[in-house]
């Protein structure tokens, strides 16, 4: 059994692997560093640059140029760190035969060395060792045993740090001039540097060695991110190979079916597979071999840098500072993270058709999943309200191409994915085949909302992902408090812009508050008093089609619109019984059909009609209880069709007019049953034409169909979750989600 080498013979190994260059594969001689950070021998690099006509420099290894001086190879950065190494290279060289060292202090004598001093860089006896004890000018100095020399020699081997001589002075050059990057002597600083900024090479190191390797930070996490692309290669390597192997076990078993008369054929595709799957192998390699250059060039860069500040002397450093960063920069600048993206993925499928044995040659072939997913259509299941107990079918995939060949679900790789904006939670679909390439896809609603799809089909998305989907609450389970607005004062109505915030006009504060779909409050309109575009008391809140604000002026008998981010953009009306003038206006709805503003006079007992510019057009009702008349209203809205529904509050019912205000109907009487109402004071109606109606008296929301047919009722009397005490004003958006203000518990709750 070979002996095992010792500590010494270990480390002298590693140090003589790292000063053999690269080009000779001979020890260094006048090393030279490249901007890679790669060392190679002056001559060396000489040779290089004589057989390339143009006079570049490319690193043998990583193959970047580096731009040479005006001087050449020999003006190239030197590497002095490789110095140290030869310096532990002849100290280790000792240490393998500790029995032969003689102690290199003593001068007349050959003693046998026992120790080693760091400082001196010499192996002494233990007489010197007695005298490094006791003399104080070898105070501070670090003498260790042979036995820990071995163990930790290239640690202990102290850098020889000299101070660079001035080439023009021959004086030692202490001096750093920041403007120029340089290294200088006095009489540098008397003759060319007069007027440049300078400073004393001991007092600026460490400030100037923080800014080296703060420098590195980018480097490192290129390092790890190099580390991290080289495993995802390794790993979409062998799943390449792995999903090849499926597929050629796929076009096995379809071909078993078909005997003899596709054997033929099926040789092609095993080939076409063959030659698919080297082609992305021989991509991946050629890319791990990039990425392989990245991380060599990033390491050197780290090892070289940290190994050059720990080693050389700050002149040393200093006078490599400036080019060194300048390269560092460019490493950071030039690496691409896109480059460690995997540029190949398991992208193939096998398609095959009905009709195969028939047209054998054109109706099975290798494709890519880019491809697949391009041929797939995705039909989104218009919204609907559905019992939460059954699946809700929500897409169906079409998965056949042009020529009609269907591609199998067992290849496919269909993932699906519904994402909820509300909660952002992601939920698996489940998928059916259908027959016929078709595939219906299923979601278990729990509760309502807006949702994305999203369809991938081997890794690619379908064209048109991610899809909107609206899953609204079935109306049986409609009532759950999801969110609570709190601390408002008084809020007077509610309405909903396209980004599906939360707009509120709180009266006592005599503002209109903006929340996010989350209850965020975002921004406010506040302009109180009684000026022109100023509010006084807010009441009513609505969004027209191109999502401005209107509100409502009760307090200045005003109509005014603002800008979603809260500008004032015009402002109409003023107190008195004339055209487009009011008696204390409470309640405004946009027509989504013809754009006009409808607004309710509470005093004037009549509804105005506003063209989408504020300019007047008409108004309808009067003081009654007859048809078309009101005693005292209070909301308004308006369905998919135009009609108006007007909450004609004293007289406990529900009027419904054509969009000029024509009677249409009513419904509701006054009471406490299913159907009846009490006190009607805010209404809306929903994309469904559902129709929500508050009451005050009842503090209840009940719901009808736009004939007036009663369906639900939900909340009650009280201050806890889901109850309430005069719910003034009501917002439905496209999901069926409930947006009701609780004018004196001072909320807005959210119901789905």
């Amino acid at each position: 059994m070979a002996e095992r080498p010792s500590a010494a013979q270990e480390a002298l190994s590693k140090v003589e692997d790292q000063l053999s260059c690269l080009v000779c594969l001979e020890p260094y001689t006048n090393p030279r560093l490249l901007s890679c950070f790669h060392v190679y021998c002056q001559h060396c690099l000489e040779d290089i640059v004589a057989h390339n006509r143009q006079g570049q420099m490319e690193c043998p290894k990583c193959r970047r140029p580096t731009p040479l001086p005006p001087t050449g190879v020999s003006g190239l950065q030197a590497a002095f760190n490789v110095h140290h190494l030869f310096d532990i290279q002849e100290t280790l060289k000792k240490v393998k035969e500790p029995q032969k060292l003689a102690c290199e202090k003593c001068v007349k004598t050959t003693r046998k060395a026992t120790s080693f001093c760091r400082q001196c860089t010499k192996f002494i006896c233990e007489k010197c060792t007695d005298m490094h004890k006791e003399w104080e000018e070898f105070e501070g100095h670090e003498v260790v045993t042979i036995e820990k020399v071995e163990g930790d020699l290239i640690r202990l081997v102290s850098p020889k740090k000299t101070s660079p001589r001035c080439p023009k002075h021959d004086e030692k050059m202490k001096l750093y001039c920041e403007p120029c990057g340089e290294l200088i002597c006095r009489d540098c600083l008397v003759h060319i540097h007069k007027d440049h900024k300078y400073c004393v090479i001991a007092d600026t190191f460490e400030s100037h060695k923080k800014e080296i390797l703060d420098s590195l930070g980018p480097v490192e996490k290129q390092l790890e991110a190099t580390d991290t692309a080289l495993v995802n290669l390794d790993g979409q390597h062998a799943e390449i190979v792995e999903h090849g192997g499926k597929l050629a076990t796929n076009i096995h078993s379809k071909f078993d079916e078909l005997h003899q008369a596709l054997y033929a054929r099926e040789g092609e595709l095993m080939a076409e597979l063959e030659g698919h799957t080297q082609q992305q192998l021989k991509s991946l390699s050629a890319q791990r071999e990039e990425v392989e250059i990245l991380q060599t060039q990033r390491s050197s860069c780290l090892h070289f840098v940290r190994e050059s500040i720990r080693t050389g002397s700050p002149g040393d450093v200093l006078k490599m500072k400036q080019g060194v960063v300048k390269q560092v920069r460019e490493l950071v600048d030039t690496f691409d993270p896109n480059t460690l993206e995997p540029r190949e993925t398991t992208n193939t499928c096998f398609a095959y058709s009905t009709q195969i044995v028939e047209a054998c040659q054109d109706s099975v072939h290798i494709c890519t999943s880019k491809e697949v997913a391009n041929y797939c259509a995705l039909k989104v299941v218009p919204s609907r309200r559905m019992k939460t107990t059954q699946p809700l079918p929500v897409a169906i995939l079409n998965a056949v191409d042009a020529k009609h060949r269907i591609f199998g679900l067992d290849l496919l790789n269909i993932e699906t994915k519904l994402v909820s904006k509300r909660s952002n939670e992601s939920t698996k679909c489940v998928v059916k085949e259908r027959g016929k390439g078709e595939y219906e896809i299923s979601y278990q609603p729990t509760v309502g909302g807006a949702s994305e799809l999203i369809v991938r089909v081997g890794g690619e998305e379908v064209a048109g992902s991610p899809f909107p989907v609206v899953i609204k609450t079935p109306i049986d389970k409609l009532g759950t408090v999801i969110k609570t607005i709190n601390d408002l004062k008084t809020p007077r109505s509610v309405a909903l812009n396209q980004a599906g915030e939360i707009i509120v006009a709180e009266k006592d504060a005599g503002i209109v508050s903006i929340f996010s779909p989350t209850g965020d409050k975002l921004r406010t309109l506040d302009t109180r008093g009684t000026a022109v575009g100023e509010m006084k008391n807010p009441r009513g809140v609505a969004v027209d089609g191109d999502d401005n604000i209107l509100v409502v002026d009760a307090g200045n008998h005003r109509l005014l619109k603002f800008s979603r981010e809260g500008d004032l953009k015009a402002a109409v009306g003023s107190h008195g019984d004339g055209p487009g003038q009011f008696n204390n206006p409470i309640g405004v709805c946009v027509n989504s059909v013809n754009g006009k503003v409808y607004v309710v006079d509470f005093g004037a007992s009549c509804v105005h009609i506003f063209n989408s510019d504020l300019t007047f057009c008409s108004k309808f009702g009067s003081k009654g209880s007859g048809n078309g008349q009101f005693n005292f209203l209070y909301g308004v809205a308006s369905d998919r069709s135009g009609c108006v529904y007007v909450a004609d509050y004293v007289n406990a019912r529900v009027q419904v007019f054509t969009p000029d205000g024509g009677y249409l109907r009513q419904f509701g009487k006054r009471g406490s049953g299913n159907g009846e109402l009490n006190h009607p004071v805010s209404i809306c109606v929903d994309s469904d034409d559902l129709v929500y109606v508050g009451e005050n008296g009842n503090n209840r929301v009940s719901v009808f169909t736009c004939e007036g047919v009663f369906l639900k009722l939900f909340v009650s009397e009280g201050s806890g979750p889901g109850q309430f005490n005069s719910p003034l004003g009501i917002a439905v958006d496209q999901c069926g989600v409930v947006y009701m203000s609780d004018y004196s518990n001072h909320r807005v709750q959210i119901f789905s």
